[in-house]
């Protein structure tokens, strides 16, 4: 399964979220070791979610609500850029963007984590 904009809006969105902004990216996970899982990243009005493209049994979708994002910002590198996120005590990299809208969905997380305060 190829995570989409339309898988999203059917099977992991609620009636009363909408997408934001997505971008097809990989995030950098611990699979027996280190490795970048391919997927979709997504801001909703409610929360930011990753789902990555995947086949049955090999599942994964993270769910990063605003009001426990710490920091979220992009970081550039010689030969590419990353979002660095800082969920509660932990750091989630996302790379290997697919689209020039990441500048955008970093833009729209910081709004969303500013109305969600409190």
């Amino acid at each position: 399964m190829r995570a989409d904009a339309a898988y999203m809006k059917a099977y992991v969105l609620t009636d009363r979220e909408s997408i934001q902004v997505s971008l097809r990216c990989a995030m950098k996970t611990f699979i027996y070791r280190q490795v970048y899982r391919p997927g979709m990243l997504v801001a909703t009005e409610r929360r930011l979610i990753f789902v990555a493209d995947s086949t049955t049994g090999n599942e994964l979708i993270e769910v990063f609500e605003y009001r426990d994002i710490n920091d979220i910002r992009k970081k550039r590198g010689l030969l590419n850029s990353r979002i660095v996120l800082r969920y509660k005590t932990d750091s989630v990299k996302f790379s290997q963007f697919l689209a020039d809208n990441d500048d955008l969905l970093v833009k729209v997380v910081k709004e969303m984590m500013v109305k969600n305060e409190g």
